[in-house]
């Protein structure tokens, strides 16, 4: 009986022995499971989260790269410009149009007028046609005066309209002085101020030769004839 009941204890010990060594394992285990707890953080605050070991022995969880999103630096970035102290440029700046005025070339009655598109008959062809300019009296030899600044285009000798001076005006208008004389004080190219003589008036306008003498003026505003007088200044 007495080795039995010593069996019995021997085992009770062992049991509860092993019992004690079951339970400081699963302490340790615990222990362990927690630690590692704390240092997992989540890289998404959205109901699916993933989670990244933090070797950090504080709390605070680690920025999420794994959506891509850059990480926040307060180090300025090195492709940043620093704003510039000088003023924008102005862009689309209205143009200012100057008004320049337009002067008589001669002084004198106008015989013909502008016929406006419609067909008058040529007193010299003795042919009904448009007339798109107008002719202002003067005697031959008269000055002919540039009605504004601007550039000369084009002269040219015509069988028809004689010796004519084409003159680009700064205020967009193109001018034709027709019937001058062959000795010009201007040449093609030349820059011309308002008032600045051209030349003289002559006989080479052979469409008008039984007219009498004058100067034939014509004035194109968009490619389109208009009538010379109506921009011609009141005070002229």
């Amino acid at each position: 009986m007495k080795k039995r009941n010593k069996d019995s204890q021997n085992g009770k010990a062992l049991a509860v022995a092993s019992a004690l060594g079951i339970a400081a394992v699963v302490v340790s285990v615990f222990a362990a499971y927690n630690t590692a707890m704390k240092r997992l953080v989540p890289t998404d605050t959205s109901s699916e989260s993933s989670w990244v070991y933090s070797n950090s022995s504080s709390d605070v969880p680690v920025q999420n790269n794994v959506t891509g999103i850059p990480i926040e630096s307060s180090k300025p970035s090195s492709t940043t410009k620093p704003a510039s102290s000088e003023p924008a440029e102005e862009v689309n700046k209205p143009i200012v149009a100057v008004d320049i005025g337009n002067v008589l070339p001669v002084t004198g009655e106008v015989s013909n007028p502008f016929s406006n598109g419609e067909l008058v008959k040529s007193e010299t062809l003795g042919v009904w046609k448009t007339h798109d300019g107008c002719d202002i009296l003067c005697d031959l030899g008269t000055d002919v005066k540039s009605m504004s600044e601007g550039t000369v285009k084009e002269i040219k000798d015509d069988p028809l309209w004689g010796v004519y001076v084409i003159v680009e005006q700064s205020n967009g208008l193109e001018v034709h002085y027709c019937g001058l004389a062959k000795e010009l004080n201007i040449k093609a190219g030349q820059q011309v101020n308002q008032g600045e003589i051209i030349g003289k008036t002559g006989e080479t306008n052979q469409c008008e030769v039984l007219q009498q003498p004058h100067l034939h003026l014509g004035v194109k505003r968009g490619g389109d004839w208009v009538d010379p007088m109506s921009v011609i200044n009141a005070a002229s």
